[in-house]
């Protein structure tokens, strides 16, 4: 959750964590979190508690008179556990920012959560300060409601051009080796039924059944078998949980599982679709009769889809680093969509991967990036259409391009190079125009992707990378 809070939110919990460490209490409790928003004195909520004379120091010792729990040996401020009043707190604050429309938990956010139960510890003590706690709240909600701004982004405005990026093709599940022997066995179970159409349970029980694959012995780690799965699928005998409409090759909800698994793909950086993201689109999707039959059997999907996803990720995927990277320069901007100029900045901020390597030769550094986009898009201001992090059409685009360019290569994987190159494609993408704003064209960046390929003894057609 604490992803989901500004930087300035995030300080305040440090310096309550620090508060309560100093104080050798032994959890975090809500006076160490008002210790924090006092301590932060450059923030809107500091300044209205100090307007009641509520000093720093004068608080401590007014805190320390509470004698709460002291443990005798310390460890250090950034193990400090959680109170459960804490929790509360900060999924409080969580839950007003999502029914405001906002993304991100700011300092105010906390401290109304601090102020919103009437009989807490941290409410008597500052009555014993005599703060006004109903005129606090209302000076909060007027700011508030001020400074939020509904942000839009603007690629999301732009078209993507002439050049389309293909729809979704069922045909690349045949692709890979091993997601094509799946589908023979998923197509053998089909057979076996009276039914026209894949459904997730066909999936599953092909994976079950593929005692080659990994993915077989996580499952039966799990507990599933193919004797279990089928006896609770016979149990359930209904795929109305696989229909919502006129039955398609696949139930629409296979089909959505299998876009989802193209989607995670991708995220990965695999060219291919392999069962292992077919299972997670499943997962993911979390309606279908596979999962139906998943939770009757009384195994936790989200603790499957962890167990698949871990050793994918402990391969530390360029993509995938590059990806969250991005995420984390939208938090930074405290937005909640990412575009072309959070992938350069995903890829600036990798550091080792070429196309990182190729801007940095050129001049290019994360900190002049970050400047020239903040220029164009500013900072500070909220997107509040969607509470998950959404990609504008031109970065799926450029992932899009980057994905296809690689399989044009017959590569395994699509790497920081394929996007970079994607960008240079998008002359009207944010990315492309901060790149030219510090000085750099098409031309260099294509060749300094060659120059680089070619010092990694590899055999590269310049061609290829020309277009």
């Amino acid at each position: 959750m604490i992803e989901r809070y500004t930087e300035k939110a995030i300080k305040i919990i440090l310096f309550a964590q620090e508060e309560a460490f100093i104080a050798k209490h032994d959890k975090l409790y809500p006076e160490h979190i008002l210790l924090g928003i006092v301590r932060d004195s450059s923030g809107l909520s500091s300044k209205l508690l100090k307007s009641y004379g509520l000093e720093l120091d004068v608080l401590r010792q007014a805190i320390y008179k509470r004698q709460l729990k002291q443990y005798d040996t310390q460890s250090s401020s950034e193990t400090m556990s959680f109170s459960a009043p804490v929790k509360k707190i900060l999924r409080e604050a969580w839950y007003e920012v999502q029914s405001s429309g906002n993304y991100y938990v700011t300092p105010e956010n906390l401290l109304l959560s601090l102020l919103r139960e009437k009989d807490a510890s941290v409410i008597q003590l500052l009555k014993e300060f005599n703060v006004n706690i109903e005129k606090i709240k209302t000076s909060i909600a007027k700011v508030s409601n001020k400074s939020v701004k509904t942000f839009a982004h603007p690629e999301e405005a732009v078209g993507t051009g002439n050049n389309s990026v293909k729809g979704f093709d069922k045909s690349i599940f045949y692709e890979e080796e091993e997601l094509k022997n799946l589908m023979e066995i998923a197509r053998e179970k089909l057979d076996e039924t009276s039914h026209e159409a894949f459904g997730t349970e066909q999936l599953v029980q092909a994976m079950i059944e593929n005692k080659n694959s990994w993915i077989s012995e996580i499952l039966e780690n799990e507990g599933i078998n193919i004797d279990c799965f089928n006896k609770k699928l016979k149990e359930i005998n209904s795929r109305k949980e696989e229909y919502k409409e006129n039955e398609p090759e696949f139930t629409p909800k296979a089909f959505k599982a299998l876009n989802s698994a193209l989607d995670k793909a991708k995220e990965l950086g695999s060219t291919y679709i392999k069962p292992e993201h077919v299972l997670l689109g499943i997962l993911k999707q979390n309606d279908g009769l596979a999962c139906k039959v998943f939770k009757e059997l009384g195994v936790n999907t989200e603790s499957l889809y962890t167990k698949i996803i871990t050793p994918i990720e402990k391969e530390k995927p360029e993509i995938l680093t590059i990806i969250k990277l991005a995420r984390e320069e939208a938090g930074r901007m405290e937005q909640n969509i990412i575009g072309t100029e959070q992938i350069l900045l995903g890829i600036l901020g990798e550091g080792t991967c070429v196309a990182s390597v190729v801007l940095r030769n050129l001049g290019i550094t994360l900190k002049d990036a970050r400047v020239e986009i903040q220029k164009i898009i500013g900072i500070g201001q909220r997107y509040s259409e969607n509470n998950e992090i959404l990609f504008t059409p031109r970065a799926k685009r450029i992932i899009a391009l980057a994905w296809q360019k690689a399989k044009k290569l017959k590569k395994q994987k699509y790497t920081s190079e394929h996007l970079l190159l994607a960008i240079t494609s998008e002359k009207e993408s944010i990315a492309m125009k901060v790149l030219e704003t510090l000085g750099v064209d098409t031309i260099e960046i294509r060749q300094g992707i060659i120059n680089e390929l070619k010092k990694s003894s590899l055999s590269i057609d310049a061609n290829e990378y020309s277009e």
